[in-house]
């Protein structure tokens, strides 16, 4: 169960800024970055993303493996919510591993982007009215597609209230029902996404039966948060 639900978690992280690219991360990923280039934003990316020093004990950590899908679903996320290709538009992309306890998992992205008005452009358009309807239908498929046993009922979003750092933070609640023959699942897929200046991150934190920890999410978001302002 966890290695197939892990994908749909990265599946729903990578809404702006994925695509193609370059990614992974490293034991030593966090530090200082270089300037300038491509070079440097990636090492920059790479200060930002969670990582399995930044989880309580007995977290454990997987590297992720970028699949076509993603890629495919990153584009169409994005010009759902009138954005271009984010291929077209980024510099650097690094992932963070995918992290797990139980069914319980959290995923993370960070983006350099070409210039700060596509990064605000960007984080307009999430903030938009459309970013809980593009996402709905992606979460439902993806669930169909991971549980074919399964009838996949009341998806749905909702706003998150999250802190703010940088030039704003944005959060979104994902909710939805797989009803088996015996028993009903009920799945929930937190979204966040920070950006400031050039730099974002987005994180999902999914968890069944109930929401994530609020505590232990308040304090990765502040994490994220506090990297991608001092980038």
């Amino acid at each position: 169960m966890a290695l197939r639900w892990r994908w749909m978690v990265t599946v729903l992280v990578l809404t702006l800024g994925a695509c193609g690219g370059g990614g992974g991360t490293d034991d030593d990923a966090l530090g200082p970055a270089p300037a300038g280039g491509k070079v440097g934003d990636t090492a920059t990316a790479r200060t930002i993303v969670l990582q399995q020093a930044d989880m309580p004990a007995a977290w454990r950590a997987a590297a992720h493996t970028e699949t076509p899908l993603e890629k495919t679903r990153a584009k169409e996320l994005s010009l759902c919510l009138g954005r271009p290709d984010p291929e077209t538009i980024r510099s650097a992309i690094v992932y963070g591993p995918d992290l797990s306890l139980g069914q319980t998992q959290v995923s993370s992205i960070a983006t350099v982007l070409n210039t700060k008005e596509d990064a605000l452009a960007d984080l307009a358009a999430v903030r938009g009215p459309k970013y809980g309807p593009c996402l709905v239908p992606v979460f439902r498929d993806d669930l169909k597609r991971q549980a074919p046993d399964a009838r996949v009922e009341n998806v749905a979003s909702e706003p998150l209230p999250v802190e703010s750092f940088g030039d704003g933070a944005v959060g979104i609640r994902l909710t939805a029902d797989l009803v088996y023959a015996d028993h009903t699942d009920h799945l929930f897929a937190d979204l966040v996404y920070i950006s400031k200046d050039r730099s974002t991150v987005s994180a999902t934190f999914f968890s069944f039966v109930q929401p994530f920890s609020a505590t232990l999410e308040q304090s990765l978001v502040s994490r994220m948060g506090n990297r991608v302002a001092t980038a």
